[in-house]
């Protein structure tokens, strides 16, 4: 089975990926709309792709390349948690750190650590904390970077400080796409919709009253633009799959004959691994 993700190697999004099991190959991506276009095209079988963090939000690209952009199902959500380490290169060990190179989250995630131990340094933002990895390991002057151990594994480096974020209870939501249709798997855990009202007074709201009617609990939901209509918005929208099969596809049938746009994202299991 191959996989696609959000690359280069050293990021968060391969260490989700390593948590799937049957993998042949996996194969990194510059982008997210390039990540979810592989399995489209059928370059890939599934891909990993980031939803939303817990101190960033969601992130916006994936919803929308998953609502407007595929016809892709999720197939299930891995809950990441992120731990930074501090990494440092052969120059930099019993020296002083001049440079730290990092994601901006990256840097934004450790903020409190860096400004303690390492007032005096650098901090350089690059594109990815797998990037500052590599650059680190090609610099013949004292420098750090701030990743996942993933991220030492790969360039032979050293980790001197583990587990430096200042929010130990931040983590990553991550879906895995495919093909594979699962809006029929309704005692899943969790649902996933996207759709849109008619722009008339208290439309939402009796779409957000068909989930009361049949005890169907929201658990979140976002909007997005809608491409090609100024002023309008498509929500997507995370359920609860708790209630009887029977219930849910009356309620999501329903939802649908009162929306002028509906999309099942799928039902699915969540794994949480914080």
């Amino acid at each position: 089975m191959k996989v696609g993700y959000l690359g280069p190697r050293g990021t968060f999004t391969e260490q989700a990926v390593l948590k799937i099991a049957d993998i042949s190959e996996t194969i990194p991506f510059k982008t997210i709309q390039e990540v979810i276009k592989s399995v489209d095209s059928g370059e890939t079988d599934k891909c990993v792709v980031p939803i939303e963090n817990s101190t960033e939000g969601c992130v916006n690209i994936t919803l929308d390349s998953m609502i407007f952009d595929s016809n892709l199902f999720i197939q299930s959500e891995l809950n990441l948690p992120i731990k930074q380490n501090l990494i440092i290169n052969k120059f930099a060990e019993n020296k002083e750190i001049k440079k730290i190179y990092s994601h901006p989250q990256g840097l934004a995630q450790c903020r409190q650590f860096l400004l303690k131990n390492y007032p005096n340094a650098e901090t350089i933002s690059v594109n990815s904390t797998a990037d500052g990895g590599k650059i680190i390991k090609n610099s013949k002057e004292p420098c750090a970077a701030i990743g996942l151990s993933l991220v030492a594994d790969i360039y032979e480096l050293k980790i001197l400080h583990k587990e430096i974020q200042d929010n130990n209870q931040n983590f990553t939501q991550f879906a895995i796409l495919s093909k594979n249709d699962t809006t029929k798997k309704l005692d899943a855990s969790k649902i996933s919709i996207a759709f849109s009202i008619s722009n008339k007074p208290g439309m939402l709201g009796r779409v957000l009253n068909l989930f009361e009617i049949w005890d169907l609990n929201m658990t979140n939901i976002i909007s997005r633009p809608m491409r090609d209509k100024t002023g309008e918005y498509v929500f997507f929208a995370d359920l609860e799959s708790n209630n009887s099969p029977v219930d849910i596809k009356n309620c999501l049938s329903m939802v649908e004959r009162k929306t002028s746009f509906f999309k099942n994202l799928g039902s699915y299991p969540v794994y949480d691994y914080r």
